[in-house]
C-alpha cells in the first residue's frame, strides 16, 4: 500500500462520506492556492491534503488536534475551498503573493471524486459564536474539523478532511481534467508571467484546453472607463475657463 494512502482504522468508526449535510449546491467551488501547488496538481493529477500544523488560526488548529487525538489517527490533513465569489480577502489571505492562483472545480465531478475516496470527507464549515462553542451538540466527533469561529463566516468555506491510521506526510486524491473548470491567476501577477505560466500549463499533457485567465479585481478596464466617464455623466464640468466672447464683468 502506498505510504500516502490512508489505512482503515478499526478501533474507531469511520466518518460519514456524504458530500454535504445541506444537500447538493450549484455554487462554484474555488480553491485559492499557489502556482507550485497548481503545477503539482496538474503534473501528478492529484490533490494533496497536507497537515494543519502551519495554519495561522490557533483555534482552527486546535479543532484538528483534538479530532486527531480523539480518533488516534496517525495523520489528519485538509484542503480548504470556498463557495464565495471572488474577494480581495481571499486573494490576500490565501494566495497573497505574485504566485497566487484560484482553481475553480467542476462541482459535481469534484464531489463525486471525494465521495469515492476512502477516509476523506467534504463538508461546509459551521460558524459558531464563542459563547455557543461549549454548548453545541457534540454527538458527532467527525464534525470537529468543520467548526470555526463566526468571525470567519464571510469565507464561506468548505473543507476536505482526510485521515490515515499511520503517520504520513500527506494524502493524495487522484483527479482528472474533468474535475478542473478554470484557473485564475492573481491580480498581483505581472501579465508577462501569466502568459509564460499559461504556455507551460498548456504544454502539460491533458491540460491543453484548460481555461486560464487573470483576475482583474484590482485593475479593471471596464471599471476605470466608467470612472473616467463619471464627470460627463454627472453633467457639470468644473473649472472651465470662460469662452473668449464672454465678458467676465457681465457674468
Amino acid at each position: 500500500m502506498s505510504p500516502y494512502m490512508a489505512k482503515p482504522v478499526s478501533a474507531s468508526p469511520a466518518p460519514p462520506r456524504t458530500a454535504s449535510p445541506s444537500g447538493p449546491s450549484s455554487k462554484p467551488l474555488r480553491r485559492y492556492t499557489s502556482l507550485p501547488v497548481l503545477l503539482d496538481t496538474l503534473l501528478k493529477r492529484r490533490l494533496t491534503l497536507v497537515s494543519y500544523s502551519a495554519w495561522k488560526d490557533a483555534n482552527d488548529r486546535r479543532s484538528m488536534e483534538v479530532y486527531q487525538e480523539t480518533m488516534h489517527y496517525g495523520f489528519v490533513g485538509a484542503i480548504c475551498l470556498t463557495e464565495a465569489p471572488e474577494t480581495f480577502h481571499h486573494w490576500q489571505v490565501f494566495a497573497g503573493d505574485t504566485s497566487g492562483v484560484c482553481v475553480q472545480f467542476d462541482r459535481a465531478n469534484f464531489e463525486q471524486v471525494i465521495a469515492g475516496t476512502p477516509h476523506c470527507r467534504l463538508a461546509p464549515m459551521r460558524y459558531v459564536k464563542i459563547d455557543e462553542i461549549a454548548k453545541i451538540d457534540a454527538s458527532d466527533i467527525h464534525s470537529l474539523p468543520f467548526l470555526k469561529r463566526r468571525g470567519f463566516i464571510d469565507e464561506a468555506e468548505l473543507r476536505v478532511v482526510g485521515h490515515a491510521a499511520e503517520p504520513v506526510t500527506a494524502l493524495h486524491i487522484d483527479i482528472g481534467p474533468a474535475v478542473l473548470r478554470q484557473v485564475t491567476f492573481s491580480p498581483f501577477m505581472h501579465s508577462e508571467l501569466v502568459a509564460s505560466a499559461r504556455e507551460v500549463i498548456h504544454g502539460i499533457a491533458g491540460w491543453e484546453k484548460l481555461k486560464i485567465i487573470q483576475s482583474r479585481l484590482t485593475d479593471s478596464d471596464r471599471w476605470q472607463r466608467a470612472l473616467s466617464s463619471f464627470p460627463r455623466r454627472h453633467g457639470v464640468v468644473y473649472g472651465d475657463a470662460p469662452s473668449a466672447d464672454t465678458d467676465p464683468e457681465k457674468s
